[in-house]
């Protein structure tokens, strides 16, 4: 680990909640604005934080239902200067429009924040426990902004932004004949590209986990390109199933082309049928060397179903922290009971705090 000054990183990490000032009774006079993909993601992770709100407004779905809740419109909101309005977007853009809306009507409650201040600040001792562990000065600079950016709904300097997403720590981008890399949320093969040419196309076997059946058939049209123009054949293995901590079936909502939900509320009659397996049972005792996950915030269940192959192989990890606000910390808890010598890295890949990825190694 080198030499550097870890406090000063964590007492700024202190710093950003000073204006935050939350008190036991402020949880129980919570106001959520806006309904969303974060609102869908968060939703789980703020519940079992208690953080409970007694309305949630959104002027263009007001007097709909969303949850156990009757959606509110802004208008009908009375008097409100005891309540704490949390933005629920990790959106800088949005965040900065239903800002912009809540000063444009006048609204006066006791504070406006981020959902990303307010869950934080609940759990800044674990985040403070993973700085205490990062391995070098710019995971401790990347985590920090990331963190400070989304409390602040606003974007990370462009200067932090490292644009060699899952290849940008030496180790995971150094040749290795014998790699056997598993490619959780392969989507359409764009990592394996981007593999191929970090690697020059050596290595032993890449696995492509991809469960929605659209992608997947893109991805095999790739698979067929990239054998061709390199050269190489039989090495690149095609799963039409997702990675899971049991094999089963479950349901998914293929919300963009870059994304998807697990067991939404939304659109339930567009939800997808897929199979999942875990990489314990799917290699057994058979060596890996690196996983790679960007699965929509599965995660943690993904690593739970390779607990068996992690302790065993130790492989090269390059894991998604930034679906669930909780993944910032348990997957760097679990990942440690795993293998507690590893060590860990952070990189921040956009400038909005998306595609923040923790390496273990």
């Amino acid at each position: 680990m080198e030499n550097m000054d870890r406090e000063k990183y964590i007492e700024k990490f202190r710093s950003i909640f000073t204006e935050y000032i939350f008190k036991k009774d402020d949880f129980d006079k919570l106001i959520f604005w806006g309904i969303g993909a974060t609102t869908e993601t968060w939703w789980d992770d703020m519940i079992k934080a208690n953080l409970i709100p007694k309305y949630i407004i959104d002027s263009k779905k007001a007097h709909t239902n969303y949850k156990d809740f009757e959606l509110t419109d802004p208008k009908d909101l009375g008097d409100i200067h005891e309540y704490i309005i949390v933005i629920m977007t990790t959106n800088p853009y949005t965040y900065q429009e239903i800002l912009s809306q809540i000063e444009q009507e006048d609204i006066k409650a006791k504070m406006v924040c981020s959902c990303s201040a307010i869950y934080y600040w609940n759990y800044r001792g674990r985040i403070i426990n993973m700085l205490k562990e990062l391995e070098d000065e710019v995971s401790l600079i990347s985590l920090v902004a990331m963190l400070e950016a989304r409390i602040e709904g606003r974007l990370i300097e462009e200067n932090l932004v490292d644009h060699r997403q899952y290849f940008s720590l030496h180790r995971f981008s150094c040749l290795n004949p014998k790699e056997v890399y598993i490619d959780a949320g392969a989507f359409v093969g764009d990592t394996l590209e981007r593999f191929l040419f970090e690697k020059f196309a050596t290595f032993d076997s890449y696995y492509a986990f991809e469960p929605l059946r659209k992608n997947y058939k893109a991805l095999e049209y790739r698979v067929k390109r990239l054998e061709r123009e390199w050269g190489i054949e039989s090495k690149i293995i095609c799963v039409n199933c997702g990675l899971d901590k049991i094999s089963g079936e479950q349901k998914i909502l293929s919300v963009l082309p870059v994304s998807a939900q697990i067991e939404t509320d939304i659109d339930k009659n567009k939800l997808e049928v897929i199979k999942t397996t875990s990489i314990d049972e799917y290699f057994s005792n058979r060596r890996i060397s690196t996983i790679k996950s960007d699965i929509e915030g599965k995660e943690m269940d993904m690593l739970k179903g390779a607990e068996n192959s992690i302790k065993k192989w130790k492989p090269l990890l390059a894991i998604s922290i930034y679906h669930k606000p909780s993944d910032l910390f348990r997957i760097f808890e679990l990942i440690k009971s795993y293998q507690a010598e590893y060590k860990i890295s952070i990189r921040c890949h956009t400038a909005n705090g998306g595609d923040t990825i923790l390496y273990a190694y």
